[in-house]
């Protein structure tokens, strides 16, 4: 009784969910519920799909390879199913001379228009007519990646936008004229332009305005400086890969006093002075990353004592001393990854001991733990430092620590007492990407909090010895299901053993533990002995002057400030910078589901594809029913298919 119960439960759920979508219009994520190879379906498939929200509004998403027609069918069904269309989304569409509609004539009360990566290779148009009639209720607009040349005029009008995004276009300036009715505005990205001039007073309606992202090939200059000055109710402020940027904009500073949000890197800044952000009280995050910043003077953060997070990360600093820090009474997040930092004085972070949290020093030349006095702190960060062992008493101080990160270390070995002054307190431990060959289950049974372990990507040998510790993951997974508390091993798939041979790329929890068995090297072989016996002469090395191309590069006068493991530095990558909460490194998070959207696309063709290839099987069986063979071969083709499909 139970499955036929349960089958009627799926059904009925299936049933709800088709109901509840708009008839001619599918939506994604009941499509493959509304696919009858039986139906006239794929004649009328447009690549425009609807979603009904919770509160009854419709939102219409067009995708790769949709056009106008495809939209006029969506909103025309939308609005025979006497709904509204309150939300409109294109991604790779194609516009019929690269001319927009008029949106009032399709979807009367639009509120929200995204149009992103026109597939058009002209400028897209934007008529006058193509927001008349929304004045009133449009409050979201988003033109990206559409070769714009300019602000378009037609939404000048739009007097309760609240969101603007005219990102990754080309637009040259900005007039006064266009934005003058936006009082309503709160959000405007303008990055990814090529403005070098903005006019008088083009700014000033905007009283409202409390994030701007102008930054990225954008050309700062007065202009600039005194446009954003006129924005007193901003808040965060984005300069990011913004050109002109040689050093911070302290006349900008001075009249934004309200910011809490400041990001200026990628820019060309090459060191900071005192006082420099004195005037930004109520700041509470500071991106500086990826800059030419070698020197930073004493005081040159003190007045910002509303401080929480401040990233110093991509720059080439490598002295640090503990004044630097006075002012930043509430720091809680530091960043200085990818640095040149060889050493870190026993009391530079003294000002810092009572509230920092997180420290990251990725990808520095530090050989050792430091000593840093920070007792309150919880996420340290080394991954990617030289450190190759560490001990006991190198983690004596971090007490409270629940986050360590010490992969791509080179770490060989890690002693089984390494973290008896975490025992209570680690709940995070990154170990991946070393060169261990074996842990002592003795570090997994002391860290009773430990709830997430990486131990990936090492060349573990697989022998009597890694049995314990295989046993020992075995019990932590049972002890925290039987006392309902978190424990995973991540990355488990790339946790695998390195030898012996056999066991060669085998997970580590996938191994028979009972098969483990004493290793020995020399009898561990992939081919046998070789009975010839070959002499080989040992040559010395020619010895070599490596090439170098000096002061070529800016912020690099010297060899010192190379890695000696490394001949040249490596490039900082934003997207994947090791930080925990990721509030600074990613950008706004408006932008981050084109990839979502291309995947779903590829779904969409795919299921297209698969029904299509049913109908067309199904036809030719029909036609030459007297070959039997060739009919169960076509049948099992579909089967396969539909398999592959689900």
């Amino acid at each position: 009784m139970k499955l036929p119960l349960l089958a009627i439960v799926v059904l009925a759920f299936a049933e709800a969910r088709h109901a509840a979508s708009v008839p001619g219009c599918p939506d994604l994520d009941v499509l493959e519920a509304q696919l009858d190879p039986n139906t006239d379906f794929f004649n009328n498939l447009i690549l425009c799909f609807c979603k009904i929200q919770v509160n009854g509004t419709v939102e219409i998403s067009c995708l790769y390879g949709s056009n106008l027609d495809h939209l006029r069918k969506a909103t025309n069904a939308v609005k025979t199913a006497d709904l509204i269309t309150n939300k409109i989304t294109f991604q790779h569409t194609e516009f019929a001379d690269s001319r927009l509609p008029a949106f009032a004539e399709l979807a009367p009360t639009l509120t929200s228009l995204e149009i992103r990566e026109c597939t058009n290779f002209d400028a897209l148009a934007v008529p006058e007519a193509t927001f008349k009639g929304l004045e009133t209720t449009m409050k979201n607009l988003t033109i990206d990646s559409c070769n714009l040349k300019e602000i378009p005029t037609a939404i000048k009008n739009l007097s309760q936008l609240e969101t603007l995004d005219l990102s990754n276009n080309k637009i040259e300036r900005i007039n006064a004229a266009v934005l003058k009715g936006m009082e309503e505005l709160r959000y405007l990205d303008l990055s990814g332009n090529f403005i070098n001039y903005i006019e008088s007073g083009s700014f000033e309606p905007l009283k409202k305005v409390e994030t701007l992202i102008i930054g990225e090939h954008n050309y700062i200059n007065d202009t600039f400086i005194d446009a954003i000055s006129s924005l007193k109710s901003l808040k965060t402020l984005d300069l990011s890969r913004a050109d002109g940027i040689f050093e911070p904009p302290v006349e900008l500073f001075d009249a934004l006093t309200q910011l809490k949000v400041l990001k200026l890197s990628g820019c060309s800044i090459p060191s900071l002075e005192p006082g420099t952000f004195s005037s930004l009280r109520n700041l509470t995050q500071l991106d500086l990353r990826v800059n030419l910043i070698e020197n930073i003077s004493v005081y040159a953060f003190d007045g910002l004592s509303s401080l929480t997070r401040l990233s110093l990360a991509g720059n080439y600093i490598r002295n640090i001393e503990k004044d630097m820090w006075a002012g930043l009474d509430s720091l809680e997040e530091l960043d200085l990854g990818w640095n040149e930092i060889r050493e870190l004085p026993v009391d530079v972070f003294s000002a810092l001991k009572e509230n920092l949290a997180t420290l990251n020093l990725r990808h520095n030349p530090i050989n050792s733990i430091p000593s840093t006095g920070l007792k309150n702190l919880r996420s340290l960060v080394l991954s990617e430092c030289p450190l190759s062992n560490f001990v006991r008493e190198d983690l004596k101080e971090y007490t409270t620590l629940e986050t360590l990160d010490v992969s791509k270390c080179n770490l060989t070995t890690i002693l089984s007492n390494a973290f008896d002054h975490q025992q209570n307190s680690l709940k995070m431990l990154h170990l991946e990407r070393n060169k261990l060959k074996t842990l002592d289950p003795k570090i997994l049974q002391d860290l009773q909090e430990l709830e997430v372990l990486d131990i990936s990507e090492n060349p573990f040998i697989c022998d009597d010895e890694i049995k314990k510790f295989i046993l020992a993951i075995e019990d932590r997974y049972k002890k925290a299901a039987n006392e309902g508390k978190e424990f995973m091993i991540l990355n488990a798939n790339e946790t695998v053993c390195d030898r012996p041979f056999k066991l060669r790329h085998q997970p580590l929890l996938n191994v028979n533990t009972d098969e483990l068995q004493p290793y020995n090297e020399k009898l561990d072989t992939t081919t046998a002995a070789s009975t010839t016996a070959v002499e080989v002469k040992a040559t010395a090395p020619e010895a070599t002057t490596p090439f170098i191309l000096p002061d070529l590069f800016v912020g690099a006068k010297t060899n010192e400030t190379l890695f000696k493991e490394e001949p040249r530095r490596e490039v900082y990558d934003f997207n994947k910078a090791n930080d925990p909460k990721d509030a600074i490194i990613q950008q706004e998070g408006r932008k981050n589901y084109a990839m979502p959207l291309t995947i779903t696309v590829i779904v969409i063709v795919s299921i297209i594809a698969v029904v299509a290839v049913g109908l067309f099987m199904k036809k030719k069986r029909k036609i030459a029913n007297e070959e039997d063979s060739r009919t169960k071969k076509l049948s099992k083709a579909e089967d396969g298919m539909v398999e592959n499909r689900a």
